[in-house]
């Protein structure tokens, strides 16, 4: 990969993550709510038949569209009736520790932190 090519990739992502850094708790549900109920309106899929599907009542359906709190849980079982888990793919994935890391651990992994000192 050219690296031009890896640079801007990179600053794409960091520009992304300043992005989301600069909001608050509240607009990041509520940006995943709307990201969610566009999901299910581009699939036509009504609350009612998530509902079905789901099990997870319309109410908290829309609690999840409109940003408000709910259970990780029932955030997971609405994404899986939505054919949409993909979107979890990061958070799900395994961590693939550094050489570097590994070394410094003795190959051990960390299971505890001690805070900082």
């Amino acid at each position: 990969m050219n690296v031009y090519l890896l640079w801007s990739t990179y600053a794409v992502r960091m520009k992304e993550y300043e992005n989301i850094y600069s909001l608050s708790d509240r607009e990041i549900a509520e940006d995943v709510g709307k990201k969610i109920r566009r999901i299910r309106l581009n699939e036509n899929i009504s609350r009612d038949e998530l509902q079905l599907i789901t099990g997870v009542h319309r109410k908290t359906i829309g609690d999840i569209e409109n940003g408000k709190n709910v259970t990780l849980v029932t955030l997971i079982s609405v994404l899986r009736g939505l054919n949409a888990l993909h979107l979890l793919d990061q958070l799900a994935a395994d961590e693939i520790a550094s050489p570097v890391s590994m070394a410094m651990n003795k190959g051990k992994v960390r299971e505890r932190a001690t805070g900082r000192r």
